[in-house]
């Protein structure tokens, strides 16, 4: 296809999503000034967390009102449970993907779900259900949830809407145009705010955490996006690489950030750093990238960095805070960011300890010839599951296998984060993690679903073995399906 016809066909169907949008928020806003009761249930993490956000605002600008919850995604009893709740209007977001049939028969029309993970063919169609999918659009890297919402919220957007777009989409790594940048509809969100407030500025530098406000140690060691063995969470360490690499740490008395080196000097850091990387996937092109700052945030404010912003939200979610990040997204003070800043902490520790124990237990590595599966029962939450299962994905042992890892909830269920291998997203190899999930997620009557790269399923403890032998065979049809005929 020609380029030309290609731009010409991407903005069609971008048309038709903004169409549905509207479609959405008219719903929404005829809700909310009928003064019927709202939920927004939203996933705990930051894209969950900012999509909420936004509904939330659209909601209040229109005197209506929502209560907002953030969960995991849900198993069939929860909603089944929250049948009864009597609630007019449930808005399931970044969540419930593949369940509209579920959700029909539950809530007959008293729902909408606002998702960029992928569906099938079946849920295409369904008025009920937003989904870039159904328009042609990746959701593992066009947009977010919470971009979305962003199409959805048009009457309510200020200074921060498109900010809070484009931490969703970070946090749900779709930073992967030239320069870790965002593309495509993220795009889109950001020549919006341009337009509209330029509230959004944009540089290339290293990716540190609090690249403007720590003193550069602290900023590597509190690096979490990009998990550095050695170094993450472990500050003396960072002082002894960065000071063995002759870089000059302080002006006088005070502690160097990122943004007081020149290039060169930014050039040594890196050097101390790269050794660390060794038995991972990571590269130098992970640490240096596109940065995303609102300009109109305190110079010194956790909140002014989107990278930073997001893994703040992330944190507080992953670790039971969920209303002090939907807070913080709503504009929290002071109290509340130190609260966050706690959560980061504890997150980050606990994170450190999960990958190391992990790490160094053999007896609870399962290795196959296509997958490496890790047992976290009793040492990983199951909201930590999805990030340890990230940080696994990164390590050389797994270059060309699919990471899973389980965990078991207070419920009495399996929880399993799935992701590939960084070895086999860049050979783009045929499995499509997403489609996997959901396929084992209903042939051991759980819930399942994700993207080609990540994905995750939920069920009850005792379809374990059957879900092992459907794990099994499912990865067989799937290598066979994707081999070159």
């Amino acid at each position: 296809m020609e380029p030309d016809q290609k731009m010409a066909d991407a903005q069609q169907s971008f048309g038709k999503l903004l169409q549905k949008a509207r479609d959405f928020q008219n719903r929404i806003v005829s809700s909310a000034q009928s003064k019927e009761n709202i939920l927004i249930l939203s996933h705990y993490g930051a894209d969950g967390v900012c999509a909420s956000a936004l509904l939330s605002e659209e909601i209040s600008l229109h005197y209506g009102h929502a209560q907002i919850r953030c969960t995991g995604q849900p198993s069939l009893r929860f909603l089944e449970k929250l049948k009864s709740s009597g609630f007019d209007l449930i808005v399931f977001v970044d969540i419930c993907a593949g369940l509209s049939s579920e959700l029909s028969r539950l809530f007959g029309d008293r729902w909408l779900a606002i998702d960029h993970h992928e569906i099938d063919d079946s849920e295409m169609d369904v008025p009920n259900v937003l989904n870039c999918f159904q328009f042609g659009f990746d959701g593992a890297k066009d947009i977010s949830s919470s971009g979305l919402c962003y199409f959805i919220c048009e009457k309510s957007r200020n200074q921060r809407s498109a900010f809070l777009a484009i931490c969703g989409a970070l946090s749900d790594g779709q930073d992967l145009g030239p320069r870790r940048s965002l593309s495509s509809l993220n795009s889109k969100i950001l020549d919006s705010d341009a337009q509209s407030f330029g509230s959004i500025s944009t540089s290339i530098d290293l990716l540190f955490c609090g690249r403007e406000i720590r003193p550069i140690h602290e900023s590597i060691a509190n690096t979490i996006t990009c998990f550095i063995p050695g170094l993450t969470g472990n500050k003396d360490a960072c002082l002894a690489s960065l000071r063995g690499a002759g870089v000059d740490l302080k002006y006088s008395t005070r502690w160097k950030t990122i943004s007081d080196f020149t290039e060169e000097e930014k050039q040594r850091i890196l050097e101390a750093v790269v050794p660390h990387l060794a038995g991972t996937m990571l590269t130098v092109q992970d640490l240096v990238g596109t940065t995303y700052t609102l300009s109109s945030e305190d110079e010194y404010s956790p909140l002014r960095d989107a990278r930073d912003f997001q893994s703040l939200l992330n944190s507080c979610g992953r670790t039971g805070k969920s209303s002090v990040a939907v807070s913080l997204c709503l504009r929290g003070d002071g109290e509340l960011q130190a609260e966050a800043e706690r959560a980061l902490a504890d997150y980050r520790s606990d994170l450190v300890r999960c990958i190391h124990t992990l790490q160094s237990s053999e007896d609870r590595i399962v290795a196959t010839n296509d997958y490496l599966l890790y047992v976290g029962d009793g040492i990983v939450s199951d909201r930590m599951g999805g990030a340890c299962c990230e940080v696994l994905s990164s390590f050389t042992r797994v270059k060309n296998k699919v990471v899973m890892l389980r965990v078991t909830t207070a419920e009495g269920e399996v929880k399993l984060s799935m992701r590939l291998g960084r070895g086999l997203i860049d050979s783009n190899v045929g499995l499509d993690i997403g489609r996997i999930s959901r396929e084992l997620g209903r042939t051991v009557s759980g819930v399942g679903g994700g993207l080609k790269t990540s994905g995750g399923v939920r069920f009850t403890i005792a379809k374990q073995q059957e879900f092992q032998t459907a794990v099994d065979s499912i990865f067989q049809a799937q290598k066979l399906q994707s081999a070159p005929s």
